[in-house]
Formats: C-alpha cells, sequence, structure tokens
C-alpha cells in the first residue's frame, strides 16, 4: 500500500503520480501521450483524481491503455483510503464503519464515500 503522503511528493512533469479508484498510477511517462493533454493529468499530480476522471472516462481505459502505470493501492500516510461500511479492505484490513465516516463532517476535517472507498476530501475543499 502506498501513503497518501507519499503520492503527494510525486507532483511535477517529471514524477507525477495520481490515484483514481484507489490505484496509485505513476503517469509520468504517459503525460506526452495522453489525447486531453499533459495539463489535465498535472491538475491532480500528487492527489486523488477519480472524481473528475470518472466523469470522462470509461471504466476500462487505464487497463486498455496504461496499465503498466498501476504501482499499488492508496492507504496509510495520514488518512488514507479504506473500504467504507465495516467491510474488509484489500489485504484484509477492516474497513472504516460509516458511524467513524459521519464524524469527519466539517470544513476542517471531512470525509466521503466514493465507490466504497472513504477519501479524506478536507485539503480539496478550498479547492
Amino acid at each position: 500500500r502506498v501513503g497518501e503522503a507519499e503520492v503527494a511528493k510525486h507532483n511535477s512533469k517529471s514524477d507525477c503520480w495520481v490515484v483514481v479508484d484507489g490505484q496509485v498510477l505513476d503517469v509520468t511517462s504517459f503525460l506526452s501521450e495522453h489525447p486531453g493533454g499533459e495539463l489535465a493529468i498535472l491538475t491532480f499530480a500528487g492527489k486523488d483524481a477519480t472524481e473528475e476522471f470518472n466523469m470522462i472516462h470509461p471504466p476500462d481505459v487505464i487497463g486498455k491503455y496504461a496499465p503498466d502505470s498501476v504501482i499499488g493501492m492508496i492507504g496509510g500516510g495520514g488518512g488514507g483510503v479504506a473500504v467504507a461500511g465495516g467491510a474488509p479492505a484489500a489485504g484484509g484490513a477492516p474497513g472504516i464503519p460509516m458511524t467513524e465516516v459521519a464524524k469527519h463532517n466539517s470544513k476542517t476535517d471531512c470525509w466521503v464515500v466514493v465507490d466504497g472507498q472513504v477519501l479524506d476530501v478536507t485539503s480539496f475543499l478550498s479547492e
């Protein structure tokens, strides 16, 4: 598992990682090939791009065009991503119950659930 803090370090054109649906992708070598242009990806360098990615891409696009970019799953490093509802997350670790997610409901501590994954979106609220 790759921590959010580690992903955040890879936020440039020469070293670009993004998170999509809990998968950590090293898209550095794909930037110049992206049909939507480099900036579309670089905007989310070092961040979770799931919401925006899923709005414009079919579900099989990573496997079809960039299968070698997947380097692991997000998890740990300050919040991380886990499966909601108490179900086991990848690796057999217990998920985060919805009762816990519900406690994180302010501008300074905000979690949401997307596709069964708990996302700490606090840092995105001001963007």
